[in-house]
This record gives structure tokens, sequence and C-alpha cells, in this order.
């Protein structure tokens, strides 16, 4: 019976997701900003991916149309294997979306609710703290902003609900289940909630160990370790070409301060602001929640729960404040303390904690015997969540809200009622789950960042972009300057519509690249991550670098009358207006300068410091044509020759990871190849084996004898293969470990805790 009430309010809680899913749809018409990452990044990358499944996995590796190529699948940001990405095969992109936000609001709610129980609190009490994290500000800031972030974090209470089971019994199946819990997390593909989460069950082994010493042996670490070193190798089949592209990409780095800020960092004037409007982002403060929060400690039974979510949620608050705060000076000098931007995240799990205390703070009051309490503990009842309302007025520079007052005052009176009538408590509980249920759903406003109400939006552009295509061959790239928070007409949209461009909205491209195209755009180095992040001095700004925009085959332009400096930033020769492509609020330009994407060169030269290689390219005299620039000699020495008659190029082939090209070479010299140079990319010549190398700092070339020959691109890497099976045998291992655990049990054997 238990058990059927419990599924019954994890039912309850996934419909709630369902219908706060619905509301989002229906305030997709408010005013507020678009969700950003979702529009500019999600949903592209999904469109992209189910294409590409369902074209037999035909550029499922590598993304042919954004950054002159780069990984897909091995790009760790796409979250390619989470479970509810099949939806994208099978539904509508829009039902497939709206049933992604709805997977990771239901997991997250129904998660907390078993969480709570584990904790032992009761069905209402787990309830209320279900809700209070399923619709809780960072839960509803996460899922609006993108499912690659809201899905880490919907696994955060499963996580935590095993490590919680371990701390009590430890088995294999539950060290199993915690690894699970915490591989889905890290498929979405952004590991900064899966490292909050390992903080967090590191803090709460230690206070376990603390508080209760006997609690903490050798079998339950041994099951926590296994649990916390499976999940990599669970999902290594995406891990490890995630950490080859992470090898490569410009977050390998340490970020100094200035690159932590997102735009700024975090302050208390910063929290108080964001409370006054009630917005969800950097803002774990919701009235309700408070107010039920606060009674947590009525009860000694849970006295150790709320003290420790209690004390952690007060230390992300610090730690949030960036390196103003007391303990984030501290925090800096641990392992990968400055790998994630913005440290007002770590108000997530000050979120999270809420929540549990809500649980606790329920059931806290639905167990407190009013009738034999002490004088202190029945003036707490009511005094607790009063000082809690008036401290929540006093952080808000407005006050609260005419409706908060009235949420206040029913949850006062309902704690008058079980004061005054003890035998009614049960209905004073029912009072404050509702309280609390109005305040999320309906008190609170709705998220700043809205969805769009039809995706169909994203291909308002399909005539100009589809016509651009039609001009275009296998030797043209376009290159797009995006008007701000426009979804119409952004970094991603060629990709819709099959056009190759040079650019993407995306925070892991490879460092080279990163810093190729930002000395492009600027016309100087790449100083700071910012510098790609953030193109706040426009997509062509004065010192647009326009040798380096013909390197990567960029023969067309296309640019919103209202930001085009075209005749002031191609003025020498000008660009040439393409004439048929009617766009109302953009134009498109043809680059008469713009190199082919693959073309022969009769010689290399060795330019063996990067910088120094990148400036010539940029500033120098160099012919691109005559020659290529390498940072390293070939094994064999060959650098060609100073040959005056051009070679031909011809594409035969041009798929995502293959691709076929005819060469005729008047002498032995090379083949340059406009594409990123990769690990995981091989290349024959007339069937034999070619080295590749990197030239002109980002690109690929390949040595061509004399006369015609067939090369060939091929796009295999061995990360992915490596990965997938390390997976298999991982699983197979964790199979074998659960048939041993089993007969183990039935058998009356436990695993010793010595």
């Amino acid at each position: 019976m238990r058990r059927r009430a419990d599924w019954l309010a994890a039912a309850t809680l996934a419909a709630v997701a369902g219908w706060y899913v619905h509301l989002l749809v229906r305030a997709a018409e408010d005013r507020g900003a678009r969700s950003y990452d979702i529009y500019f990044y999600f949903y592209p990358v999904m469109v992209q991916t189910a294409r590409a499944v369902l074209d037999g996995g035909q550029g499922l590796f590598w993304n042919r149309f954004q950054n002159c190529g780069q990984p897909l699948f091995g790009s760790g940001t796409t979250g390619i294997l989470y479970p509810p990405a099949v939806l994208s095969l099978f539904l509508d992109p829009d039902l497939a979306l709206l049933g992604v936000l709805l997977f990771n609001l239901a997991v997250g709610s129904v998660g907390a609710y078993f969480l709570c129980r584990e904790l032992g609190v009761g069905i209402l009490a787990a309830w209320c703290g279900a809700l209070a994290f399923g619709l809780g500000n960072t839960s509803v800031d996460l899922v609006t902003f993108t499912p690659l972030v809201s899905g880490p974090w919907a696994w955060v209470p499963v996580a935590m609900l095993f490590c919680e089971r371990i701390l009590r019994e430890p088995t294999a199946p539950r060290a199993v289940g915690l690894a699970v819990a915490i591989g889905l997390a890290l498929i979405p593909g952004h590991p900064q909630a899966v490292l909050y989460l390992y903080q967090l069950i590191a803090l709460r082994v230690v206070y376990e160990l603390v508080t209760r010493r006997h609690a903490v042996r050798g079998g339950t670490v041994a099951m926590l370790a296994l649990g916390l070193a499976l999940p990599p190798l669970l999902v290594a089949v995406q891990w490890i070409p995630a950490l080859e592209v992470m090898r490569a990409s410009v977050r390998n780095v340490t970020l100094n301060v200035d690159e932590l800020r997102l735009p700024g960092l975090l302050s208390w004037k910063g929290i108080r602001e964001l409370y006054a409007l009630r917005r969800e982002f950097n803002n774990p403060f919701i009235l309700a929640p408070f107010l039920l929060g606060s009674l947590a400690f009525l009860s000694a039974d849970f006295r150790r729960y709320a003290l420790f979510y209690g004390l952690v949620g007060v230390l992300c608050v610090d730690l949030a404040l960036g390196p103003s705060g007391l303990l984030f000076p501290i925090y800096m000098t641990l392992p990968f303390g400055m790998l994630f931007r913005d440290p007002g995240r770590f108000l997530w799990i000050t979120s999270f904690c809420l929540s549990v205390l809500v649980a606790v703070g329920v059931e806290a009051f639905l167990r407190a015997d009013l009738t034999t309490a002490t004088p202190a503990k029945r003036v707490a009842v009511v005094a607790l969540p009063a000082l809690a309302a008036v401290g929540l007025a006093l952080l808000s520079p407005g006050g609260l809200w005419a409706a908060e007052w009235g949420l206040v005052a029913a949850v006062v009176a309902a704690c008058l009622m079980a004061l005054l009538v003890p035998h009614l408590r049960m209905l004073a509980g029912a009072v404050l789950a509702v309280t609390l249920l109005l305040d999320l759903m309906f008190v609170r406003p709705m998220p700043y960042r809205h969805l769009i109400p039809d995706g169909d939006v994203l291909y308002a552009r399909a005539g100009p972009f589809s016509r651009v295509k039609q001009r275009m061959t296998p030797q043209h790239r376009l290159y797009v300057a995006p008007p701000p928070s426009e979804p119409t007409f952004q970094q991603k949209t060629g990709a819709l519509f099959g056009v190759p461009t040079i650019c993407d909205y995306t925070a892991q491209p490879t460092k080279r690249y990163a810093e190729f195209f930002t000395m492009m755009r600027r016309g100087k180095p790449m100083t700071s991550l910012n510098d790609w992040l953030y193109p706040r001095d426009s997509w062509l700004p004065a010192g647009f670098n326009r040798r380096l925009l013909d390197l990567t085959a960029s023969r067309y332009l296309m640019v919103p009358r209202a930001i085009d400096r075209t005749h002031k930033v191609f003025s020498d020769p000008p660009l040439t207006l393409e004439r048929g492509i009617g766009l109302l609020d953009a134009r498109v330009y043809r680059n008469p300068t713009a190199l082919p994407r693959a073309f022969y060169v009769p010689r290399i030269e060795v330019a063996p410091d990067p910088k120094q290689l990148l400036h010539r390219l940029a500033f120098g005299t160099d012919d691109p044509r005559r020659v290529a620039l390498v940072e390293s000699a070939p094994a064999d020495g060959f650098l060609g020759s100073g040959a005056a008659e051009a070679g031909t190029v011809a594409f035969e082939r041009d798929d995502a990871e293959h691709l076929v090209l005819r060469v005729s070479a008047p002498q032995r010299g090379f083949l340059f190849l406009a594409d990123q140079d990769f690990p995981g990319w091989s290349a024959t010549v007339n069937g034999a084996p070619a080295p590749i190398s990197r030239a002109n700092y980002v690109f690929r070339l390949v040595p061509v004898p004399a006369g015609d020959s067939v090369v060939e691109f091929r796009y295999a890497p061995m990360s992915v293969r490596i990965g997938a099976l390390i997976s298999a045998i991982t699983w197979v291992g964790v199979g074998v470990l659960l048939v041993w655990s089993r007969r183990q049990r039935r058998a009356g054997v436990l695993i010793p805790s010595p």
C-alpha cells in the first residue's frame, strides 16, 4: 500500500511538471527574452543530429556546417545519447523539445520525492519538497535555459537518493544506481552541475563521518567510491571523444577572474535586485518554500538533516559571491575550482538544499506534538515562518507583494490552526502544501526566458538560404554576421538549410579556431575567453581581417541591414551585392577575393611559432595560393618547389565524414583543404596512406604527386571506438557484479562493512 501511495504521489508530480510545461507554452507570447540557448544551440543541434541518424549516420560524427568543420558527436555539449533525445527521431521538433523539458522536470521532481522519503519524511512532506525542487527557481531557470543544463540538474536528487541509501546500507546495486544516475547527468554535456554534485556528496559523507562515525565504514566507503568512479566509464562512448574535444578546446585552460564573470560577479546588491523582480536566475529565494523550510528545526528527529542542508545552503550563498565572498578564494585553489564560469551558479545547490528543508520542515510540523510541547516550541511554530517572511520582506527593496502577504497569512493561519486545534494538524499541513503550489504555479511570475510558440519561425529565411545554397559549390562557404538575439538569423541557421558557414554559437570550439576566428573578426589576437564568447564589438568591426576571411573560402556574406558595414570593412576590392536573393532586412554579398576551399599549393614554409604564423597569415604579404605555412617540416623533408603553373582541384564527393578530391598538379606539391585539422581524420593519395599536416594555423595539408591523383579524407575517430569498448566492458562488469550481489543476498551474505 505504501509503495502504491508513493507512486501515485510521483505520478501527480509528473502531471504537475506536464502542466507547468503547458504553462510555458501558453506564456510563450508574453514579453521577455526568448530562450536563447534553446533556439540558438539546442534546437538546431537536435534537428541536425536527428537528420544525421535518419540518414544512416552520415554527419553524426563530423559537423561540416560550422567553424570550417568540427566534431559533432565528440562535442560534449550536444547530448546526443541523452535518453529523451530519441523523441526527435519520431516527433516534430517542437514536440520533441517539449518532451525533453517535461522529462527533465519530471525526473527532478520524482527523484526529489523519493530522496525526501529516503530521509524518513511522510508522503505529504516529501511531495512538498519535490514540488519545491521541481518548480523551484533553479529548475525553472535551467529548463528555460537549455536541456543541456537542466538534464544534469534533474539527476542531482536521484544521485543523492542513492548516496543516502548507501550511507544507510551499502550494497552493490545501490552503488550501481548512484553510478547510473551520475552517468545520465554526464550525458547531456554540461558537467558543472555534476561537479557540484560530487562536491555535495563529499560534504555529505564528511558530515556523516563527523556526526555519526559508526555509520561510515569500509563497505560504505567502497560502495560510494564505486558509485563515483563508474559514471565516466559507463558513458565512455561519449566521454572519451568529449575529452578529445576538450583537450583541443578553448576551454582547456584555467579561467581568470575576468573570465569567470557572466557577465559580472554576483553581489548582495545583485541578489536583492533579482529577488525584487522575483526573477528565477541566481535567486534561490521563493516565499512559500522559505517559510516552510524555516520549520525544519522543529523536530529533533530531522535536526541533523536540517543542519547539514542549511549549512551547505548558506555556504553556497557565500561561494556565489565569487572572490568577494569569504570562502571562494579558498575554493579557487581546489581541483577544478577555476574551471567553470559564473560562481552565481552555486545558488543552484542552495535551491536544492532549500527543497530538502521544505520537506523536513513540513514533516517536523506534522510530527510536532503541540499538546505536550514546551511553550518555546509552541511559539516557534508560528514565529519561525513569520520571521522568515519578515526577512524576505527586508531582502526585497520593494518588500513583499500583496499576493505574497496573502500566502504568509495562509501559512501563519495553518500554523495557528495546528497550535489551537491539534487534531486538525493534517488539514493544516494540506493548507501548507496548497500554499506552496499556489506560490510556485501562480503567484511567482512566469520565467523571464520563454519558448517560441512555433519552432517553424527558425525557418523563416528558408528562401534566401536555399537560394544561396543553390549558388554555392563544395568550394564555397557563407559568413553569417548575425544580429543580437534573433533566432531566425544566427550562427546555426545555415545548418538548418545545409549551408556551410564559418562561425558557430558554441562554448567549446578548438582553441586554434577560436584564435583564428577572433583574429579575423577583430584584427588582433584573442587575449581572453570573453573575446570568443561575447563579440560585443559586432561581427564586422572596423579591424576585420579580410585575408583570414578569404582563407576560410567565404564566397558569400549575409548581413542584416541594421549592422551592414560591408562598404567600410571590404573596400579594396568591394564586395558585390548578390542579385536575385531578396531579403527584407538583410543583404547577401559575393566576396571576389575568397579562396576556394581546396586548392593546389606548390610549396610550404616552416613558421615554428604559432603566434607569429597567425600574425603573418593576417598581415603578411604571402600569396596563400603559392605557399602554405606549417609549424614543422614533414617527415620526408619535402617543402615543395616554386612551380609557376596552377593546379586544379575538384570535389568528387563531399560528405561529412568522407571527402574525395581529384587533383591535377603541375609538379609534386600539396593539396590545401580549408577544413579544420582534427584527430580522427586520415588521408590517402591514390589509395596509399598520406600524412595530414596542419597548415595555415588550423587547416589541413596533404602532399600530392605531379599529375592526376585522387585524395580521400575519412573521419573515423579512434576515440569513439575506444570509448564504446570501455563502455561495453564496464556495462558487462556491472551486470556481473549485480548478478553476483543478488546471489550473495539470496544466500544471506551481505557485503562486509569492516
